[in-house]
Parts: structure tokens; sequence; C-alpha cells
């Protein structure tokens, strides 16, 4: 039934991703705007918040999902909680909207996109590590979300879905306090196995020889802060398995729509992957 509900709503998300807005967490931001008006500013600032702000709906949607008797009925709550937490936005969708705004010459929307995509380090001649950071927004919109689904059900993807979107919130509104270091340990918690899992998935849908050779690699440098290196992780051998890397080591150049097409590809190859391996543990065939 799990596997179902995930068809489902990758489905779902897939027709209704063209809607314009569709993915916005307009609920979330609402609540927590809300939140933020009503509560004392040492309230909004308290490390106790994050950990509230996650456990509740994950705490009521556990209690609601188990109330449900009928399995249909059941399924369609499932798959509507994992419809509504996937994402905002399909990753594709952004690719195809910055392409299209390169190919009509709208500089201004091409900035845009290209801003909301960046959150990471800054863009560089080969497009390196922007494909890296599209690859950590693609383990935000869609994997984690989907793994926690998988083995938490409902209630594991409201605790993602919240998690990641906390620590953004709390850097515009309380930037430096403790609510915002919270967060973003929690955040960074809830994605530590996730991460390496889709780091795998990428591995095995491009060059998994490039992959390990490049996590070996990371595994030998020092570390700096287990957080930062759980992203740096997954961007640097994400990209490592496109075999984007001349004979000599250096890196091979590559023109923007390539690079961007690129991802999209290995998203799609990996996501194929990760429903095969769900479908294998949901029929119990690999025992």
């Amino acid at each position: 039934m799990t596997l179902i509900g995930i068809l489902i709503a990758l489905g779902l998300e897939r027709v209704l991703g063209r809607i314009p807005g569709w993915g916005r967490p307009v609920i979330f931001l609402w609540l927590m705007r809300g939140l933020h008006r009503v509560l004392p500013a040492v309230l909004w600032a308290s490390p106790l918040l994050p950990l509230a702000v996650v456990a509740a709906p994950v705490a009521l949607v556990w209690w609601a999902y188990a109330q449900i008797w009928s399995p249909i009925l059941a399924l369609c709550v499932a798959a509507a909680v994992l419809l509504l937490c996937l994402g905002p936005r399909d990753l594709a969708e952004d690719v195809h909207d910055l392409l299209a705004a390169r190919a009509a010459g709208d500089s201004a929307r091409v900035q845009q996109i290209a801003r909301n995509l960046q959150r990471g380090p800054q863009p560089d001649d080969n497009h390196r590590s922007l494909m890296g950071t599209l690859f950590i927004q693609s383990h935000e919109k869609l994997f984690g979300v989907l793994l926690w689904f998988f083995v938490f059900g409902p209630a594991g993807a409201v605790a993602y879905r919240v998690a990641s979107r906390l620590p953004r919130l709390l850097r515009e509104t309380a930037p430096g306090s403790m609510a915002e270091v919270t967060a973003d340990w929690l955040h960074n918690l809830l994605a530590w196995i996730p991460v390496r899992i889709t780091t795998l998935l990428y591995g095995l849908a491009g060059s998994l020889d490039d992959a390990l050779a490049a996590w070996r690699r990371l595994m030998r440098q020092p570390l700096h802060g287990w957080r930062s290196h759980t992203w740096a992780l997954l961007a640097e051998i994400a990209v490592a398995s496109l075999r984007t890397e001349t004979a000599d080591g250096g890196a091979e150049p590559l023109n923007l729509g390539t690079a961007l097409r690129e991802v999209l590809r290995m998203q799609w190859r990996a996501l194929l992957i990760l429903l095969a391996f769900f479908a294998i543990f949901a029929t119990g065939s690999m025992f």
C-alpha cells in the first residue's frame, strides 16, 4: 500500500505541478507567520520552538492516520499527505523555466530562478557548483521526503517537510538565534541517513566507480562539521558520478543547458532505482 501511495502521489505531482503556484508552502507559512505574530520574541527565538513546530504536526498526522480503519481511505490520505509534502515545485519545472527564460533572453527571470536554485557555492565556469546545488535541491524536494514516507508513513513525510522548511524561515525572522541553530541542527540530523542513500542512488544512476572514488577522497579530507560535510558529500559525489572530469583529473566544461539536463536525467534514473528498491522491500522479494 505504501508503494501504491507513492506512485499515486508522484503521478499527481507531475500533473498538478504545472499549475502556477502549486507546491508553495502556503499553509505552513500562514501558520508560522501567525505564530510569529502572537509569540513573544523570547519564545520565538527559543531552541525549543523548532522541536515543538516539528513535533506538533507529526503527532497530529500520526494520531489522525491511526484512526483510519479503511485501507482504501488510508491509502488516499497517505497519498494526499505525501503529495502536499513534495516540492515546493518539481525541480524539472524550475530547470525548464530557467532554460526557457535563457532562450527568450529574459535576463531578469534567469537571475530570479538562478537565485532560487543556487543556495550554495557561487557559480563557476563549468557549472559544477550549480549542479551540486541542484542535486541537493532534488534531495530536499523529492528523495528526502520519499525516504521518510516509506519508513514512517505520512508522519515521516511531514516531519522532513517541516524540518527542511523551518531553517530558512528562521534565518529570515530570527537570524543568529538559538531557534535557528536548533532548526538547522534538526534538519541536518533528519537528513543525515537519507542524504547518504540519495548519494548512493546517484552513484548507481551514473558512474558508480567515479562516485565511490569521490566518496573515498572526501572521507580522507578533514571534516568541517558533520552538517556541512553531509551536504558536501551529496553535491560532490553526485556531480562526480556524471563523469564530468577529464582524463587528467580536471573538470570538463559543460554549457549550462547541458549541465541542467544532465541533472534531470540523473534524478529520473535515481528515482526509478529508488522505486525498484521500494518494490523489493514492499513485496518481500529480497527474501
